[in-house]
């Protein structure tokens, strides 16, 4: 009996010293602002949303450290209401991380330049620039967002990011998942008439279990995130692992099959070479499909559609001697598209890689793929100009 006894006071000793150790990791982890924050919760919905009121520090593995807060109703902007102003002119963005913005100062984003740029300009126009973007999120849940909450914000104009290097991806349920990303998401497939039909909606396993554990660490603790989130930026992390790194808050912690040996950039090669695959015809197809729905449902809102194409970091590096300019397919492929369908677009891509030829700094963090304040400047005074000189509405 002795002996048990003993053997549980140095168990006991054993695991408190253990948690001792993890509070005093998780304690260095905040006090140096280690990991992202844990700013998303499932919604039935959309798959998920920003938590209202959250916040929390963005590192960007370490690039970056900024203070990101979530309003009320679940945006990264300023308490804003519903109803306009009399007189009052709205933009609202929809888009990913990359039209989020969270890792730079909110003033410092593209939304906020934009506006701030209008306003300065002189005349009559009260503007106000609303970013609705959301962390993961594709043209369906972009979508789905749109119908529910965003367009009680009565906008004039509707702007959605689209991000080449996983949008495509993102609008496919196989591609969605075969890369890591969000299983528990609302999605659309293409009927045989070519008519978008909604799949997984209310979202089934929104409120499981994994779910749950995995919201709260994000939520509540930075050493899981940031061991999470350093595990993720290698291409090797072993199976057995992934699913905790996913759990712990690293997203996108299995490459796609036909990625798992090439070289970096991840996720970003199949929609650049010369013949797609089957499924990523597929996928193209359907987010066409998508952008026309948006258009009409925008429109049908009283609000204008544009669309704001955002180059990924290895777009924009000027190729060596005797090379050409990374992957230029998808955004031609859009454009083209675009131009068919009437929908005025801005493409980032041209005045980008002008900055980058003319020897100007970098516009993404070397790490984190997302826009840096540099980035979101040039891509802020690109959108003044596109949407001073935007024709009247028809």
């Amino acid at each position: 009996m002795k002996m048990v006894v003993g053997l549980l006071k140095r168990a006991a000793l054993v695991v408190t010293g253990l948690v001792m150790a993890l509070l005093i990791l998780e304690v260095i982890a905040r006090v140096l602002h280690l990991g992202t924050g844990g700013f998303w919760e499932p919604h039935p919905l959309y798959g998920w949303r920003n938590i209202p009121n959250a916040a929390g520090w963005e590192s960007c593995y370490g690039e970056c450290n900024v203070y990101v807060e979530i309003n009320s109703r679940g945006l990264r902007d300023q308490e804003t209401a519903y109803e306009k102003e009399l007189g009052q002119q709205r933009i609202l963005f929809l888009g990913d991380s990359l039209t989020a913005g969270m890792q730079v100062p909110l003033e410092d984003t593209f939304s906020k330049i934009l506006e701030q740029q209008l306003n300065n300009a002189g005349g009559n126009n009260d503007w106000m620039v609303i970013n609705a973007a959301v962390n993961g999120y594709g043209t369906d849940n972009e979508l789905l967002f749109f119908r529910q909450e965003a367009s009680k914000y009565q906008p004039d104009i509707v702007i959605l990011g689209v991000y080449l290097a996983n949008d495509i991806y993102n609008n496919s349920y196989e591609l969605e998942v075969s890369t890591g990303g969000n299983r528990h998401k609302p999605y659309f497939e293409l009927d045989d008439t070519g008519a978008l039909v909604l799949k997984n909606y209310p979202v089934e396993g929104a409120d499981n279990w994994s779910v749950r554990v995995s919201s709260f660490f994000k939520r509540y603790f930075q050493l899981p995130r940031f061991i999470a989130q350093t595990l993720n930026l290698r291409r090797d992390v072993p199976a057995a692992l992934r699913p905790l790194v996913e759990l712990a808050g690293g997203r996108r912690a299995e490459p796609a099959p036909e990625e798992a040996s090439a070289p970096a950039p991840r996720r970003r090669l199949d929609i650049c070479v010369e013949q797609y695959a089957p499924k990523i015809e597929e996928a193209w197809a359907i987010t066409r499909v998508l952008l026309r729905q948006m258009r009409l449902e925008v429109e049908a809102s009283g609000a204008r559609f544009v669309v704001l194409v955002i180059p990924a970091a290895p777009q924009v590096i000027p190729p060596a001697e005797g090379e050409s300019w990374y992957c230029q397919r998808p955004n031609d492929e859009l454009a083209a598209f675009l131009t068919a369908e009437g929908v005025p677009f801005l493409d980032l891509l041209e005045p980008f890689r002008a900055h980058m030829l003319q020897g100007g700094p970098a516009l993404y963090y070397q790490k984190d793929f997302h826009m840096n304040e540099l980035g979101h400047r040039l891509a802020g005074e690109e959108l003044y100009h596109f949407v001073s000189e935007l024709p009247p509405a028809p």
